[in-house]
C-alpha cells in the first residue's frame, strides 16, 4: 500500500449523478512514484495512470483548466521529471492551497 496525496477540483454539478467532466482528481504518490487522473462521476468516470518517469504537465492542460489549479500546475512543472519534486516541498505547497487529504491505495 502507498499513501497517495489527492487534490480535487470542485464539482459545478454536484446534483448530476453522471458527468464525464466533473469533478477532477489527482491522486500523487511519493513512495509508488505514481500521478493518477480521475475525471467525471457515475458512468463518466474515466482515467489514467502514469509514473512519476512518463507524467508530463504540460500534456494535461486541459485536465487543469477550469478549476483553481494554476498552483498545482507551477508544482508539478518546476522539475523535468516528478522523480526529482520534493515531497517536504510539495506538501508545503498544497497546505497554502488546499486541506491535504490522503488515502491509501
Amino acid at each position: 500500500m502507498a499513501t497517495y496525496y489527492v487534490v480535487s477540483s470542485p464539482d459545478p454539478n454536484p446534483g448530476i449523478p453522471h458527468n464525464p467532466n466533473w469533478p477532477r482528481v489527482l491522486k500523487l504518490s511519493f513512495e509508488a512514484e505514481e500521478v493518477h487522473l480521475l475525471q467525471g462521476k457515475g458512468h463518466g468516470l474515466g482515467g489514467a495512470f502514469y509514473s512519476f518517469n512518463e507524467f508530463c504537465v504540460s500534456k494535461w492542460e486541459d485536465f487543469f483548466e477550469g478549476w483553481d489549479s494554476d498552483w498545482l500546475v507551477e508544482a508539478l512543472s518546476e522539475h523535468e521529471s516528478l522523480t526529482l519534486l520534493d515531497e517536504e516541498e510539495f506538501v508545503r505547497t498544497l497546505n497554502r492551497h488546499a486541506s491535504v487529504e490522503t488515502r491509501e491505495s
